[in-house]
């Protein structure tokens, strides 16, 4: 039940880092590389969160891995992290876009001054 939980909570931060690469590409704001990179990276996320159950169940039945269930703390810690991971990649994104902007910007009066 924990771990659907665990599922519940982190799957529309996952669906909407994926919808916001896939935009980002769409509105030709980054390239098909970092596209690329952007869905592995989620899509690996993803492989990982469902994988970990069965991983978990195999650990802990062998002695030297035995603790407490999985508790409401971890389906917490590893929300946020997977949230904070979500929103550094989108500020950097955002950090990139402004930088392409300020060049482009600073490229314009350029041209502009030195035609005067």
């Amino acid at each position: 039940m924990r771990y659907l939980l665990l599922i519940a909570l982190n799957l529309p931060v996952i669906l909407i880092a994926l919808v916001n690469a896939l935009t980002q590409y769409k509105l030709k704001k980054t390239t098909k590389r970092h596209f690329t990179h952007q869905l592995i990276m989620w899509f690996i996320i993803t492989l990982v969160l469902c994988g970990s159950f069965p991983v978990y169940n195999l650990l802990t039945s062998r002695p030297i891995f035995q603790s407490d269930s999985f508790s409401t703390f971890d389906i917490a810690q590893t929300t946020a992290i997977i949230y904070l991971i979500y929103l550094i990649n989108h500020q950097r994104q955002r950090i990139d876009q402004t930088e392409k902007t300020l060049r482009e910007l600073h490229q314009e009066i350029s041209i502009k001054l030195s035609k005067d």
